[in-house]
């Protein structure tokens, strides 16, 4: 683009094609945020006043501290369907803001 500025062209073409690379981080990321386990399990097992008990700690205390195995299974199925409905929504309004190569399909 002759005579366009570096911010014109980072974002009229650098960032459009950096989406799909962006897309894909946000769902790997968000996954990896409601499984947030090791930190706050070896450091702190929960922490003071449950202040670390993540969903995942939770999850894992009720199955293996408290032996209740038919209820962390519920809450382990709770969490897959939260996962799914969040990363249906990411790639629901994925249209809008994810461009690839091919243009507008």
């Amino acid at each position: 683009m002759d005579g366009a500025s570096s911010l014109t062209r980072f974002f009229r073409i650098t960032l459009p094609m950096l989406t799909p690379v962006i897309f894909f981080n946000l769902i790997m990321q968000t996954i990896g945020a409601f499984m947030t386990f090791t930190q706050a399990f070896l450091i702190t097992k929960g922490g003071p006043m449950d202040a670390t008990n993540f969903y995942a700690v939770y999850l894992y205390e009720t199955a293996f501290e408290y032996l209740r195995m038919g209820y962390a299974s519920a809450m382990a199925w709770i969490l897959l369907v939260i996962i799914g409905v969040i990363t249906l929504v990411l790639f629901a309004t994925s249209k809008y803001w994810v461009h690839y190569e091919g243009g507008d399909k």
